[in-house]
């Protein structure tokens, strides 16, 4: 077993093009140390299909960034996504005393452990349980009611679940590659902890990850996050149906996506060629027209899971696209129309230095949400913590 670092963090983002890790400083302010990247192997979209291959993998690629870094093996936190990823709100409430009382502090905690204690389907486990706000008999959106005086106290929170079939495969791999898990970070929450400032958060903002298979998303309105959520779509979708409508190779697809792709019609296409040469128009035009029909039905599945046409929030600061499906050409000026608020591009520090574009906010983002307390607050805890023993520690609990 590996010893943790209380100084460093090491983060394991296991993407369906690409593997990447990241350990960092968590000493005061977040800093990276090292960080290390290789081509998916093993897998098939984003799911297992090698193990040994995908485990030795991980095991290169940890001792990569161990040794870049200059820091002892140490457990790593792994990021999780995914369409299985589900979220759901969950309340709970604590009584104070009919002649009211203070709230303190292990009435917060009472609280959480009251929500972690929900029942979730026996497939599931909850990954994250994140506060939204507190009330304190009929005051709403409290963020920290501590020392308040009431009657009752209650909590609104964001609960995250994954599915414990497909979250399995993946950690077989990491322990067959010797390497311990510290925890569980879910992509949105790392990418739009990264890519969105506090300020942000505080005015409303909408961060969307287009990954290779599936695209994250994550809304954050007063400083909480209140959406996430996940669609199994993302930009290989688009370069295999380039390859169906342009009767190509998923290779050259891709490079055409690349070049000349765009996800808005009335975009640009991109540079010449090196010999000075475009392809036929009638080419480009099928190309583009490709593209815009798939990024367009990404675009609306995100819509759809945030339920945008029946409770639209106020984004102030409006929306964040990064991954590597965010880079055809046009994507914020589609996600403009499909949303009706502003939209800009976002990268992380290496996406522009390495000599293939890589999507590194999930595993930076990861460290600075471990950093934050993330999953030392919200622990992974299977569906076993709930039903009738979830009860009986609830009542316990409740009568201490």
């Amino acid at each position: 077993m590996y010893e943790s670092d209380p100084d460093t963090v090491t983060t394991l983002d296991l993407g369906a093009s690409r593997f990447r890790a990241v350990v960092a400083d968590v000493s005061g302010e977040v800093t990276p140390m090292g960080w290390a990247s290789r081509p998916a192997m093993g897998t098939r979209r984003g799911e297992v299909v090698d193990l040994p291959a995908t485990a030795t993998a991980v095991r290169e690629l940890l001792h990569e960034v161990w040794t870049r870094a200059d820091v002892d093996p140490q457990p790593v936190h792994l990021t999780v996504g995914g369409e299985h990823v589900h979220s759901l709100d969950s309340r709970g409430s604590v009584a104070l005393g009919s002649t009211g009382a203070k709230v303190r502090s292990q009435h917060l905690h009472s609280l959480l452990e009251q929500v972690r204690s929900m029942d979730v389907p026996f497939d599931r486990m909850i990954l994250h349980c994140l506060p939204v706000g507190y009330a304190v008999d009929d005051r709403t959106g409290i963020e920290n009611p501590v020392g308040m005086v009431g009657t009752r106290v209650a909590l609104e929170a964001h609960v995250i679940t994954a599915e414990q079939s497909r979250l399995g495969s993946v950690q077989q791999a990491v322990e067959r590659a010797d390497a311990d898990i510290a925890g569980h970070v879910f992509a949105a929450c790392a990418s739009g902890d990264y890519l969105v400032s506090e300020d942000e958060r505080n005015g409303g903002c909408l961060a969307i990850d287009i990954g290779a298979e599936t695209t994250h998303f994550a809304l954050y309105c007063r400083g909480r996050l209140r959406r996430s959520g996940a669609v199994p779509v993302g930009g290989n979708h688009v370069t295999r149906d380039v390859a169906w409508g342009l009767e190509v190779d998923e290779r050259m697809a891709e490079r055409l996506k690349r070049r000349w792709g765009t996800a808005l019609r009335t975009v640009g296409v991109g540079s010449t060629a090196d010999d000075g040469t475009n392809p036929p128009d009638e080419v480009v035009a099928r190309l583009a027209a490709i593209c815009e029909a798939r990024q367009q039905e990404l675009m609306e599945l995100v819509a759809q899971g945030l339920q945008w046409g029946i409770t639209r929030p106020a984004l102030a600061s409006g929306i964040v696209l990064t991954g590597g499906g965010s880079r055809l050409r046009g994507s914020d000026a589609l996600a403009e129309q499909v949303f009706g608020t502003r939209t800009e591009c976002r990268r992380s520090t290496p996406d522009d230095t390495d000599v293939e574009p890589d999507s590194w906010a999930q595993a930076f983002g990861a460290a600075r949400f471990v950093a934050a307390g993330g999953p030392r607050r919200e622990t992974v805890e299977t569906s076993g913590s709930g039903g009738f023993w979830g009860a009986v520690q609830g009542w316990i609990s409740h009568l201490v």
